[in-house]
C-alpha cells in the first residue's frame, strides 16, 4: 500500500503480538497513514459504554483521530475524500450487541459511498466460529447495538462480517488480511495471542464468553456487575434472595457450562462504570464461574437466569425500560422473547422457533466464509 493515502479505523486492540499498534506499524512501514478513526471507548479502550468520545490525536504517532461515537458514527465524506484506502483493525467478540461490528459496517458502507477500497486486517472470533445462536435481528429493531440481520452470536470474524456487509449493500467486496492458520473450530486459548480487554467491562476471556448472555441484564432491573471487579459476573440487587433464585434455577450446577454462586456485593463508581445500578448498596447474587465452555449455551443461560428471577421475585422484577421501549428488546433485537417468557412460554420452544431464521441465516453466511471447519 505504499504510494496510497490511507486511513485506519483501530483502537487499543489494534495491536501485533509485540505490541506495537498497527498505526505505529503501517507508519514505520511507509504507508501514507493520514487519519484514525476511533470506535465506542475509545482510542485508549478506556471511555466506560455509551460515554461519548471526543476527536484528538494519537499519541503515537500524532496522526489525527476522528471519534465515531460521539456526534458522528460514520467517517464523514469529506474526510474520506483525500483517501484511497480505510482500513478497520479492531478485536471483536463475536456478539451482535457489542458495537464494534455496527462501526464496521458504518465504515464499510462509507467507504463504498466515497469510492474508496475497503480493506479489514482480521482477528480471531474470541466466542469461536461454530458457534451459532439466536435470536435473529428482527428489523424493527435495528440499531447501533443491532446493526444488521445477524443472531445474538453470529460466529464470523469481523473480515467475514464485512463481506456479508458488502454483499447485503451491494459494496464492492472488501480485501480481508485473513489470521494464518485459523480454523472455525479454533479456540482463542489455542492461538497464543494476548488477550487485550476489548472495552473497559471484559477484562478477561471468560468474561467474553459469559458477556452474550449475562450481558442481557443490562434489560432488566438488577446489576449485571457493572461497577464491580467482574462485570457480567456478578449478578444481582438489593431485594433479591439469592437462595431462593439459586434454587429455581437447579443449584449450583444448575446452568450447564458454568457453575454458580451465592455472594453479596456493593457496585462502586469506577472509571469503566460512572454511575452502576445500585451504586453503594449491598447487593445479593449470583456469581457465574465458567468451567466448561464448550457446553456453556450463553444465550439460553442468561435467558434462563432472567426467567428464574422474575418466577421467584415476580413483584420485584422488572424490565429496563428507555425512551425507546423494552432495552431487553433492543439487545435481543426482538420483542418476541420478552413477550414469550411474559406469557409463559418455555424458553426451549422459544429459541427453538428461532430456527428457520437462522438456517437461512448459515446458508447466507457460508458464501462470505473465509476459515475451513478443520
Amino acid at each position: 500500500m505504499t504510494g496510497l493515502a490511507a486511513g485506519l479505523v483501530t483502537n487499543h486492540t489494534g495491536r501485533t503480538r509485540d505490541g506495537r499498534s498497527a498505526a505505529s506499524v503501517l507508519v514505520e512501514a511507509g504507508v501514507d497513514l493520514q487519519v484514525l478513526f476511533g470506535p465506542e471507548h475509545g482510542m485508549s479502550g478506556a471511555a466506560a459504554a455509551g460515554e461519548a468520545v471526543d476527536s484528538g490525536r494519537d499519541p503515537e504517532t500524532d496522526l489525527p483521530v476522528v471519534s465515531l461515537y460521539g456526534l458522528e458514527r460514520t467517517p464523514a465524506q469529506e474526510t474520506l475524500a483525500s483517501l484511497d484506502v480505510l482500513l478497520f483493525d479492531i478485536q471483536d467478540i463475536g456478539v451482535r450487541f457489542y458495537t464494534y461490528i455496527s462501526t464496521l459496517r458504518n465504515a464499510l458502507r462509507a467507504a463504498s459511498d466515497a469510492g474508496v477500497a475497503f480493506r479489514v486486517l482480521d482477528r480471531p472470533n474470541p466466542n469461536g466460529g461454530d458457534l451459532v445462536a439466536g435470536p435473529m435481528l428482527d428489523p424493527a429493531f435495528r440499531s447501533f447495538v443491532g446493526t444488521d440481520r445477524l443472531p445474538l452470536l453470529h460466529g464470523m470474524t469481523v473480515g467475514e462480517l464485512a463481506r456479508l456487509f458488502a454483499a447485503r449493500e451491494g459494496a464492492p467486496p472488501p480485501g480481508v488480511v485473513t489470521v494464518s492458520g485459523l480454523r472455525r473450530s479454533t479456540r482463542w486459548e489455542d492461538t497464543g495471542l494476548p488477550w487485550i480487554p476489548p472495552s473497559p467491562n471484559i477484562p478477561d476471556l471468560p468474561t467474553a464468553r459469559l458477556y452474550p448472555g449475562f450481558g442481557l441484564f443490562e434489560g432488566v432491573l438488577l446489576s449485571e456487575g457493572r461497577g464491580t471487579p467482574h462485570p457480567f459476573r456478578w449478578l444481582g440487587a438489593p431485594w433479591l434472595a439469592a437462595p431462593r433464585w439459586l434454587a429455581e434455577l437447579g443449584g449450583p450446577d444448575g446452568i450447564p457450562g458454568v457453575t454458580l454462586e451465592v455472594i453479596r456485593f456493593t457496585p462502586r463508581s469506577v472509571a469503566a462504570a460512572p454511575e452502576p445500578r445500585f451504586r453503594d448498596e449491598e447487593v445479593s447474587g449470583l456469581a457465574v464461574h465458567l468451567t466448561d465452555p464448550e457446553e456453556f449455551q450463553p444465550v439460553l443461560a442468561g435467558l434462563r437466569a432472567i426467567e428464574a428471577v422474575r418466577a421467584t421475585h415476580p413483584e420485584d422484577f422488572g424490565w429496563r425500560r428507555t425512551d425507546r421501549g423494552f432495552w431487553i428488546d433492543w439487545l435481543l433485537g426482538t420483542d418476541r422473547i420478552r413477550l414469550g417468557i411474559e406469557a409463559g412460554v418455555p424458553l426451549a420452544a422459544l429459541l427453538e422457533a428461532e430456527g428457520a431464521e437462522l438456517e437461512d441465516f448459515l446458508t447466507e453466511r457460508a458464501a462470505h466464509l473465509i476459515y475451513p471447519d478443520r
